[in-house]
């Protein structure tokens, strides 16, 4: 699968499938996010809860984001590792707020954008295959 394609995968609005956004501090910190969206080969990630995240990302300005789900011939996921940083008022921020607004009726109405630069892609599919893919 091409590079393209499996940025692709990182669109959701909760109706499928459910993302996780990992950083580091002390300690890991693993968050699950509802609304994401692919753009311009980034992963644009809707700032509505995830205040630690936050946090880490703008002192660390790095993140990963990534899915595991069952399809007809088992589990397959990706996990996208890069360079990150929040977007308050610039053209992804207004993006991904049109997006959660047009998904929820107007109910959420995201702080920011979480911008997710690829360096890195993974597989996440069992077996014993190359996991490192990008």
């Amino acid at each position: 699968m091409e590079k393209d394609e499996i940025l692709e995968m990182f669109n959701g609005d909760c109706s499928g499938r459910i993302f996780w956004v990992s950083t580091c501090g002390d300690l890991p910190h693993l968050a699950p996010v509802c609304f994401v969206k692919n753009m311009d080969g980034k992963v644009v990630v809707a700032y509505n809860f995830i205040v630690k995240t936050t946090r880490l990302v703008e002192e660390t300005g790095k993140a990963s984001i990534g899915f595991a789900e069952r399809g007809k011939s088992g589990f397959y996921g990706y996990l996208v590792k890069g360079r990150a940083w929040m977007d308050y008022d610039g053209e992804y921020f207004r993006e991904i707020r049109k997006f959660v607004e047009e998904k929820t009726g107007g109910k959420r109405s995201p702080r920011g954008a979480l911008v997710i630069e690829p360096e890195e892609i993974y597989s996440l599919s069992p077996g014993n295959e190359r996991k490192k893919l990008f």
